[in-house]
């Protein structure tokens, strides 16, 4: 999951406290720093950028954020950190946030003005920026000494790669910059991720092997550890089916895998979410049974479930395991990789269970696919997407923006191999998708990345196409038109409530494309969108495909009868439908 820093020496030499932060971040990993020039920044940015370290300025403070998580979330570890002055700290706060709920890897630093300025009413007074940060991050710490300064990057750098990964925030007044220290430098080495112990491993294959009709169900946590390769193996290895949640686990097996049953969850497959209640065992990798992964919790769960989960307080949060383990994915499941072949009890699959996987995906392939449209009538997502699997090269990296994007790009786009899934899709804030796609090209430069959006989240980080072409990396943005907000215009007709502000208005995205650096064109018939897709691969930069899609496209949900968007499981029971209060019961029979 994590690269070491190998180097572990340390120096001793008398330094200002700007030049020792440079110092100890190249010492910890740090290969990118993303940032907003403002207020004392300077003097940090001065050194940054003396000291030959990658870095590069964002049009705001949310969107270097943002970069920053999809740079750390493909990296697998904090191998990016954000650079803000003091008042720009709180325009980054959702992409600290999301970093949290999303499990991402995420390292911030905001230079404050002077102490000796706290409480005078002075410009830009920023002493509430810890406490505002406080609950937003996983590692929180104000540095006053600048003796302090490398064991402060040091922890925050690994708080923000070990264990769960989150974000890490730190308040430096201006005067650490600037006084000198002598405290030495060394090298961070990350800690080994943690492994089961021997006696687990074995009870896992045995009830494995005693179900009847076992699942490995993965989730984030697999593509945060990188195991995709390692849940294949395991899953040939048994002859186990496997199936994903909606967004975390996508992609970790090609969706043509014979083995791969599909996607649960509320946006997921019909015949993965029958697949999965008709298992008698799930084995699961880094699930943590959310919301949309279970359909409000309506999906049906056997009562032998196998929780691995690198966070000890993920096991038992939403329900009582039968086995809880705290490992890391990776580490555990070449533990069981390596216990099988020893034991001699690797048995692939039976032709009955590979069948039974074919056929759920047909029929699910067969209904999703007459969702296409016809030649010279209205584009709808489905067909887009259908579109951009079929062109699209393998590994393409794929991040869709809040809303509609992130439900139907997830569920509907064939994955034709392993790729990173960069943005964690928790949070779900409008506005994400370029800047991800920014950060997970410049971590993966060899890759795809397409950044499916919408047109109001395109509002959001219109301004990052200057980021493109200033910094001259190539991203393939594809702008789901449908002149609205789509999921909340749907949701509220759903309601019966008039709501007018889900009506966006129709403007040049092309051209403001173009003025900025990016070309690309406008799409409004469905047999235009293969020439157009032709033309953004063989493009030597970045480019735009803007395509006018229709606004009356249903987002159809895979789990029927209910509509579990906040945990109402009885909407027929509660005029409040879906605004209804929590479920009784952590997951009720």
């Amino acid at each position: 999951m994590q690269d070491a820093v190998s180097n572990s020496t340390k120096t001793t030499v008398s330094r200002t406290g700007a030049q020792a932060i440079a110092q100890t971040m190249q010492a910890s990993g740090i290969e990118l720093v993303i940032g907003y020039s403002g207020g004392g920044t300077g003097a940090l940015i001065h050194q940054i950028a003396t000291s030959g370290m990658n870095n590069l300025n964002a049009r705001t403070e949310l969107a270097g954020a943002w970069i920053s998580y999809g740079y750390n979330r493909v990296k697998g570890r904090a191998a990016s950190a954000c650079l803000f002055h003091c008042v720009g700290m709180l325009h980054a706060a959702p992409a600290v946030y999301a970093a949290k709920l999303d499990s991402t890897p995420l390292v911030v630093i905001d230079i404050n003005l002077d102490s000796s300025l706290d409480l005078r009413g002075a410009l830009q007074d920023s002493t509430g920026n810890y406490l505002a940060m406080q609950p937003l991050a996983k590692y929180v710490r104000k540095v006053v000494v600048p003796d302090d300064l490398p064991l402060a990057i040091r922890q925050a750098v690994l708080s923000a790669s070990t264990g769960r990964p989150g974000p890490s925030v730190l308040d430096l007044p201006y005067q650490v910059l600037v006084k000198s220290t002598d405290c030495p430098i060394e090298a961070l080495e990350l800690p080994a991720p943690p492994a089961a112990t021997n006696a687990s491993v074995n009870r896992v294959l045995e009830m494995v092997s005693s179900a009847e009709n076992p699942v490995i169900f993965v989730g984030a946590g697999v593509q945060l550890s990188g195991a995709a390769q390692e849940v294949r193996e395991l899953a040939e290895l048994l002859g186990v089916t496997v199936v994903s949640s909606s967004w975390g686990g996508r992609s970790v097996m090609p969706d043509d895998h014979p083995l791969f049953g599909g996607v649960v969850g509320t946006f997921g497959w019909v015949s993965a979410n029958e697949i999965v209640q008709a298992s008698d065992c799930w084995l699961t990798f880094g699930v943590s049974f959310s919301q949309m992964t279970t359909g409000a919790w309506n999906i049906e769960k056997p009562s032998q479930v196998i929780q691995i989960d690198i966070d000890p307080n993920e096991i038992g949060k939403i329900f009582q395991p039968k086995l809880g383990i705290v490992a890391d994915a990776k580490t555990i499941l070449r533990q069981l990789i390596d216990a099988v072949k020893a034991g001699g009890n690797a048995k692939g699959a039976t032709p009955a269970r590979l069948a039974a996987v074919a056929e759920a995906k047909r029929k699910w392939h067969e209904f999703h696919d007459s969702l296409g449209v016809d030649s010279g009538a209205p584009i709808n997502q489905y067909y887009l997407i259908r579109k951009m699997a079929e062109l699209l090269p393998k590994e393409t990296m794929i991040v869709g923006d809040s809303g509609g994007q992130a439900f139907m790009v997830y569920r509907s786009f064939r994955f034709k191999d392993s790729a990173a899934m960069p943005l964690g899709s928790r949070y779900m804030s409008l506005g994400a998708g370029l800047p991800v796609a920014i950060g997970a090209k410049l971590a993966a430069p060899e890759k795809t990345v397409v950044c499916y959006h919408g047109d109001g989240g395109f509002y959001y980080d219109l301004a990052e196409l200057s980021t493109l072409s200033q910094l001259g990396i190539k991203v393939i943005i594809i702008i789901d038109n449908n002149h609205c907000l789509a999921a909340n215009r749907q949701g509220m007709k759903m309601m019966g409530i008039e709501n007018p502000w889900v009506d966006l208005p129709d403007h040049d995205f092309v051209g403001l494309a173009k003025s900025l650096g990016v070309s690309g064109e406008r799409v409004t018939d469905p047999d235009d969108i293969e020439a157009a897709l032709n033309r953004a691969l063989q493009s030597s930069s970045s480019y735009l495909i803007d395509v006018v899609t229709d606004p009356a496209t249903r987002i159809k949900r895979a789990i029927k009868t209910v509509i579990p968007i906040l945990s109402d499981r009885k909407p027929q029971q509660n005029a409040a439908g879906h605004f209804a209060p929590p479920l009784q019961g952590s997951w009720p029979a």
